[in-house]
């Protein structure tokens, strides 16, 4: 049985309407600047890009309809499924009249969508890279004025230390393999050059070494691990004054963070990229310098393919970002992304497109 869905509603849902044909599964149109010029033979063609196109639907009623249904249903613009290909979506408006008369009289009449050139994934779902080796749970401990708490993973250090205060927080369990490390600290609030940290283990045997703070800069330690380690405590010194602050902390295997993604269209994709951390963060895509992001404190910023847009929720951030957006497209098959700097978590969507 034919179905469309107009925005996530189901046709079958509309009483008495019926999808009696779907329209061909077509390749766009290529817009295309022809030049002819005096001596030389044949053309030049040169492409401009894939033209939006119409697709038309046959539907019919049935039994006891509600034609105000099916009008408002068909009054509509925004995203189509059709049942030939359950797993695609295209983007649409319906701008052409449609003959109602006809529909009530003679129980059918044709719909005409128009789409746009590219269809995307109905099931591929948001991908997400969490760039962070450490794992840390609930913990709090006070020692001689100062406490040193892990909230929800966040870190934070308050108090006023007399004297020189040591702080020994426990987390849980973390190996770490044979290999390169990079250490990013941020920090901001009152006096982070006041505290220093590093990981410990049971033997109070630490991670490389000591991390100085520094209010509003990351602070950044190479680590090579040599035989496998484990690690459960963080350690906190505090030189005497007040404190208060807060701390990112992020462990990275092999100094720079990561990650694939498959374009699994038969055509170029635009995705939206989500990057979480603190800082000036360097992009490459593909082994080319795609984007430098700067990221306010533990916040986030969107970069928008599609839109060529950077935003926060409804603020946009065009101006935290330093890059083309024309360059930000994913061939079909295998895509890498490198960062560096203070990322915690990335996610990307729209990543796969077909014609």
């Amino acid at each position: 049985m034919n179905y469309i869905i107009l925005n996530g509603k189901k046709s079958t849902l509309i009483k008495g309407l019926l999808i009696q044909s779907l329209p061909p599964i077509t390749k766009p149109l290529i817009r295309t600047q022809i030049d002819v010029i005096d001596g030389r033979d044949g053309d030049i063609v040169t492409p401009l890009g894939y033209s939006s196109y119409d697709k038309q639907i046959t539907v019919g009623l049935h039994g006891n309809y509600n034609v105000d249904s099916v009008i408002s249903y068909f009054d509509s613009s925004g995203t189509v499924v059709f049942s030939d290909e359950p797993d695609k979506v295209y983007n649409y408006t319906i701008y052409a009249q449609i003959d109602f008369a006809k529909l009530i009289r003679y129980k059918t009449a044709t719909i005409t969508f128009h789409v746009q050139p590219f269809k995307q994934s109905l099931v591929e779902k948001e991908v997400e890279y969490k760039n962070n080796l450490l794992k840390v749970s609930d913990a709090i401990k006070t020692v001689d004025g100062v406490t040193a708490a892990i909230t929800n993973g966040v870190i934070t250090v308050s108090g006023t230390a007399a004297a020189q205060t040591e702080i020994y927080l426990p987390m849980p369990e973390v190996e770490f393999q044979p290999g390169s490390y990079v250490v990013n600290a941020y920090a901001t609030g009152l006096n982070a050059q006041l505290c220093t940290m590093r990981l410990n283990n049971s033997s109070r045997y630490p991670f490389g070494g000591e991390i100085a703070l520094s209010g509003g800069f990351v602070t950044t330690m190479y680590v090579y691990v040599v035989q496998t380690e484990t690690f459960n405590y963080m350690y906190f010194r505090v030189d005497p004054g007040d404190i208060n602050i807060t701390v990112s902390l992020q462990i990275i295997k092999n100094s720079l963070s990561y990650f694939d993604i498959r374009n699994n269209g038969n055509i170029y994709s635009k995705p939206k990229l989500t990057v979480y951390g603190s800082g000036v963060v360097y992009i490459k895509l593909n082994g080319a310098q795609l984007f430098t992001v700067n990221i306010a404190d533990n916040e986030y910023i969107t970069i928008d393919s599609e839109k060529m847009d950077a935003y926060k929720g409804d603020v946009l951030k065009n101006r935290m970002v330093t890059g083309d957006y024309s360059n930000f497209v994913l061939p079909p098959g295998n895509n890498d992304f490198v960062f560096t700097g203070m990322v915690t978590k990335v996610t990307i969507e729209n990543y796969s497109r077909w014609i």
